[in-house]
């Protein structure tokens, strides 16, 4: 009798490690709320420098919690041989059928959450669900929940993939009760805090992921700076997934172009209107040796938000998207928002935080000079003094001494 007791006991108490575990971190509000700036983070693929070892699993998570947030998705990465962070596995041959992760990658992402959350505290973790296309094995063939085209064939999705992707019948309610599902099984098992969908996101969809997960669990969508699309999603999403090109002398190809104004405006927007907690990720494509490039979309950031910033390699390279190297200037000990943003004199914006300022110079706006009447650090350079000047389409952060 006291056998089928522990047993009983045990089985129970493996159900609700997940939530025990839990019961000891901060929220995700109050990660959010609570980070220090510079805040960055990693979209699937993460540092890439031989500075930052990530081979062996202790590394990698070290070198992923440098980043305050970070999401993956399991299906495409581990289809290109990625190594992941978490890496949980769906239990089931078609993973767009899965019913839950299988038990081995379960524990070992619970385990990899806690160490994480050891090296940052404020990390918060989502997982992408798919939605708009998959690999063919994602379902079985003759599947309903495959577009298909007058002939019948599946339709072609995402062409970049190891594997054929097929696009997926996202209009049948089916399918987006589907995702829902998964959606719910990945915050229900303790893992993820969120959830992230990408390709600009479908209304009815957010709306039936946002139902399942409930209200405390976060959900970003990759809008870009699409203010259009915020106004749909608004009532529904925590943030934006800005995945941005801006056009400038500097831009390396000509592919989800935008401008730095628009940028500015979509960011503004999803801060002023999108729900709370607030969570926008904004990145910007760039040669990894263009630093004022990264200068630029690291304070753009700090100025209009109280988000996170990646610095990514371009998608059309031919290697994994959204590698990145890890910059001193994400090091900075800038500490927390002790202002709001204030547009001076010469145009330049700037804002306060606990550590010292942030300014950020708008393209076309000029060289400007920026002076203190006590000594400051220019984060770029170490460099101490009183003035100094910054280029046109470039930022910096003065610290205190």
């Amino acid at each position: 009798m006291r056998i089928h007791s522990l047993i009983h006991y045990s089985l129970v108490l493996a159900a609700l490690m997940p939530h025990m575990a839990r019961a000891w971190e901060l929220s995700p509000a109050d990660r959010i709320a609570w980070r220090d700036y510079p805040s960055v983070f990693q979209a699937w693929y993460g540092i890439d420098m031989p500075e930052i070892p990530i081979e062996a699993e202790a590394d990698r998570l070290r070198a992923a919690a440098r980043h305050d947030v970070i999401w993956e998705e399991s299906l495409s990465q581990l289809g290109e041989g990625a190594d992941l962070v978490l890496g949980v596995v769906w239990d089931h041959k078609h993973k767009g059928l899965g019913t839950s992760f299988t038990a081995e990658s379960r524990t070992k992402a619970l385990a990899n959450r806690k160490a994480l959350l050891r090296h940052n505290p404020n990390m918060v973790m989502l997982m992408e669900i798919r939605w708009r296309d998959a690999p063919s094995d994602f379902l079985p063939e003759d599947s309903d929940w495959w577009l298909r085209d007058e002939e019948g064939e599946p339709v072609v999705g995402w062409t970049g993939g190891w594997t054929p992707f097929w696009m997926l019948n996202y209009e049948n309610p089916g399918f987006q009760d589907n995702v829902a599902r998964q959606a719910r099984i990945a915050i229900e098992s303790g893992i993820f805090d969120g959830i992230m969908l990408d390709w600009s996101g479908h209304l009815e969809i957010v709306r039936k992921v946002r139902a399942a997960i409930g209200e405390e669990a976060l959900i970003i969508v990759n809008i870009h700076d699409k203010i259009e699309d915020g106004k749909k999603y608004a009532p529904y999403i925590n943030g934006s997934f800005m995945e941005c090109n801006p056009r400038d002398a500097t831009a390396p190809v000509n592919r989800n172009p935008t401008t730095w104004d628009s940028l500015r405006d979509g960011l503004v927007w999803f801060e002023e209107n999108l729900r709370q907690p607030t969570l926008n990720c904004l990145e910007v494509w760039g040669d990894r040796e263009d630093l004022s490039r990264m200068r630029a979309a690291t304070t753009l950031g700090l100025v209009y938000s109280n988000g996170s910033v990646l610095y990514g390699d371009p998608n059309p390279l031919p290697t994994p998207d959204h590698l990145h190297d890890w910059y001193g200037f994400w090091d900075q000990p800038l500490g927390r928002p002790s202002g709001n943003r204030r547009v001076r004199p010469d145009g330049a914006v700037e804002r306060e935080f606990t550590g010292g300022l942030v300014v950020y110079n708008e393209a076309g706006n000029g060289a400007v000079t920026v002076e203190f009447d006590k000594d400051r650090v220019r984060a770029s350079d170490g460099l101490r003094g009183t003035r100094f000047t910054l280029a046109d389409r470039d930022g910096e952060i003065f610290l205190y001494p």
